[in-house]
């Protein structure tokens, strides 16, 4: 790094690895500005990737590592981790009878009519699954005290065989954790360097397939992800930084490494949340209540509905399935996460054409190594990426900011040979067929999604961002009939502001099962006590002012009989005396939100109770540092012939550099916009405008 001359300035980064790109954000605590960066990710190593491109910035802005407050890192190490079985050798211990639980699963088909049905094989073969002695009830009652002395052979087991980590998920621990507790002591004296997860802590709740797959998968990924975290420490310590390292996890807050290290399973979302929250931190900027975030990257897209700027959240995620679009097929986890489809359709997603002859896109991807065909850098397949420099919408000589040169010859020939000539089409047709492809696969993925929820898509505007969301948003917008779609500066690397304006949080649950009318009061007062401690001392940890934590609880309600709950919001403070009529009062007004009905003949019970602690959500106001504009005078670097699906032919359009857009400035598709990190197309029949906060603005008219 170059001498630093002046005046020191604490800076903080944000950092998002993709599976084809790592962004990076860093806020200079001086000038009040933000500035951007993106390189190719290092997937055998991620962290080398990250040093390099902090590194990068440092020295582009002169400032030295010893001026990093602090980092906040998103990862999809964690999710493909699993993904590729590249974890650590795991053990499981559970109660005895509850051995094949992980087999047995929900003992449902994802699919009734497939009779070559493929489930995703457990993370702990069948020889490394050991069950114990004992057993506790529903409520917690010792039934059968456990025996030490039996864990002896185990340990000798897991030690012969090499296991790294070991899952303890017994019969009702939620309710009581003792015997957990005692096991996972017992196999630390036999084994010190052992890491042990308990269903007890990282997934207190019923059902037990879920808990216990969760715990496994926890234990899966903790060596590799304390080692991952540890050699980043490392790093940012040899570059001189004293700054401190948070994680973004799945549910949209960050937290401390210590956190994360112990619960990683709940780093499966880390940097696709992050993403979520860029969209609705965009969408409070706008006052849009309501927004639909569109994350299209290098791998995947990702796409998100917010309502009343809060994106929507479940408790229950599901990774690695077997078939990508077949809910089940994959493995199933307890893990507070914010609600997303997922879409193999990244810029380096793969066209190929199906066993019928028909184009496909994905899921399978290029990544970053060896790439789209257009990187040159080994890729033998087309992508996404390579149709849309094919069509014009990517300027070859500017990709990057110019710091990667595109192949648009390899592009278009690679495209011709695999998809153009068997289908009798020229390149250009080809590549158009990949594109519209590729955007009718998200906007139905996205149709899908809203009906699910209820909501009428048409009524939401769009956030787009991504390397490659800006270039598809308009069309997928206008297959949606969204009538608002904003472009953020820099949305490129938008996932990266997310975790800059994120809040510290974590989320806790505890499954305790009664009818309303019979809970025991003061045990969910004792019980609502300890993970308010709990939650005061992880988010003070992490630098939050105790007078600034904020707690949320809320409640799994649903009917007697029922076999699926609701969300329930329930009221802080004591509940001494009960508070089941407020309860029951609460879950029929939520019911009936959802229902437009509820029952007043079937009596209520509650199943999980959660708290959210989280400190308040901060609105920076967003001042980038702006590259000097490419353009000497005006606004307009020129112009480029792109193909038009509306008149089947190439047309001229003007090519304007963002970077010289200033507030108020307004102007008519179709045209580009180039940034060093992305690029945006506006379609012939929107009206574009640059905002305040130099976000660009299409508004679609509608024929």
């Amino acid at each position: 790094m170059t001498e630093w001359k002046g005046i020191l300035s604490k800076v903080s980064f944000g950092v998002d690895v993709g599976g084809t790109f790592t962004d990076f954000v860093v806020f200079n605590h001086e000038t009040k500005k933000y500035s951007l960066g993106k390189r190719l990710s290092t997937p055998e190593n991620p962290s080398k990737g990250i040093l390099a491109g902090v590194q990068d910035l440092l020295e582009l802005l002169n400032i030295p590592a010893s001026a990093i407050e602090h980092v906040i890192h998103g990862t999809t190490m964690v999710a493909n981790k699993i993904i590729e079985r590249k974890g650590a050798k795991v053990g499981l211990i559970s109660t005895e009878g509850f051995r094949d639980n992980l087999e047995l699963g929900r003992e449902q088909r994802y699919d009734m009519y497939d009779l070559f049905i493929r489930r995703a094989e457990p993370l702990v073969p069948r020889y490394l699954r050991r069950t114990v002695f004992e057993r506790v009830d529903w409520e917690g009652n010792t039934l059968r005290p456990i025996k030490i002395d039996q864990l002896d052979a185990i340990g000798e087991l897991f030690t012969k065989e090499g296991v790294q980590a070991v899952a303890i998920s017994l019969m009702h621990s939620y309710r009581n954790p003792e015997h957990e507790q005692k096991i996972r002591d017992h196999l630390k004296r036999l084994n010190p360097d052992l890491y042990v997860s308990i269903s007890s802590e990282v997934s207190p709740e019923v059902r037990e397939h879920q808990r216990t797959s969760t715990t496994v998968t926890n234990a899966y990924v903790q060596p590799v992800v304390d080692l991952y975290l540890n050699d980043l420490q490392q790093g940012f310590k040899d570059l001189g930084s004293k700054g401190t390292i948070y994680i973004m996890l799945s549910g949209g807050g960050v937290t401390t490494v210590d956190v994360a290290t112990s619960v990683p399973v709940r780093m499966v979302e880390s940097g696709p949340a992050a993403g979520a929250i860029a969209g609705s931190y965009y969408g409070k900027l706008r006052n849009e209540e309501n927004v639909v975030s569109f994350d299209m990257g290098g791998t995947t897209a990702k796409i998100c509905l917010i309502n009343n700027n809060v994106p929507s959240t479940t408790s229950e995620i599901e990774v690695a399935r077997e078939h990508r679009f077949k809910k089940g097929s994959g493995l199933i986890l307890k893990v507070p996460s914010i609600e997303m489809i997922e879409i193999g359709a990244g810029g380096g997603s793969i066209a190929h054409l199906d066993s019928m002859g028909l184009l496909k896109i994905g899921p399978e991807s290029a990544g970053a190594d060896p790439g789209p065909v257009s990187y040159g850098l080994g890729g033998t397949s087309p992508t996404v990426t390579d149709a849309d420099l094919v069509l014009g919408f990517l300027n070859p000589e500017y990709f990057l900011g110019g710091e990667m040169q595109l192949d648009i010859t390899k592009a278009g020939e690679i495209i011709k040979q695999t998809i153009g000539d068997p289908l009798n089409l020229d390149a250009v047709q080809a590549a158009q067929g990949v594109n519209e492809v590729v955007n009718e696969n998200m906007a139905s993925a996205a149709r899908v999604y809203a009906a699910e929820q209820g909501v009428d898509i048409r009524k939401y505007a769009m956030v787009a961002f991504g390397g490659a969301g800006p270039v598809h948003a308009y069309k997928v917008a206008k297959l949606l009939g969204i009538p608002r779609v904003i472009c953020p500066l820099g949305a490129g690397v938008m996932s990266s502001v997310g975790m800059l304006v994120a809040p510290k949080s974590f989320d806790f649950v505890q499954s305790y099962i009664s009818r309303v009318d019979s809970l025991d009061w003061d045990y969910l007062d004792n019980m609502y006590s300890g993970m308010e401690s709990h939650a005061k001392d992880i988010l003070t940890s992490a630098g939050v002012p105790i007078s600034d934590i904020i707690l949320t609880r809320s409640a799994d309600m649903r009917y007697v009989g029922q076999g699926f709950e609701i969300s329930v919001p329930i009221p802080e403070g004591s509940f001494k005396g009960g508070k089941s009529d407020q309860f029951t009062s609460a879950f029929n007004a939520t019911y009936e939100n959802l229902f437009k009905r509820y029952l007043t003949h079937v009596p209520v019970e509650a199943i999980t109770w959660r708290l959210k602690a989280s400190e308040p959500t901060p609105m920076p106001q967003l001042l980038f540092d702006i590259p000097t504009p490419e353009t000497k005078n005006g606004r307009v670097k020129g112009t480029r012939p792109i193909y038009m699906s509306e008149k089947a032919s190439f047309e001229d359009v003007p090519v304007y550099d963002r970077y010289a857009l200033e507030p108020g400035f307004e102007f008519a598709g179709p045209a580009l916009v180039e940034e060093k990190e992305s690029t945006v197309y506006a379609g012939p029949d929107c009206k574009c405008t640059v905002d305040e906060q130099l976000n660009l603005i299409m508004e679609i008219v509608y024929k």
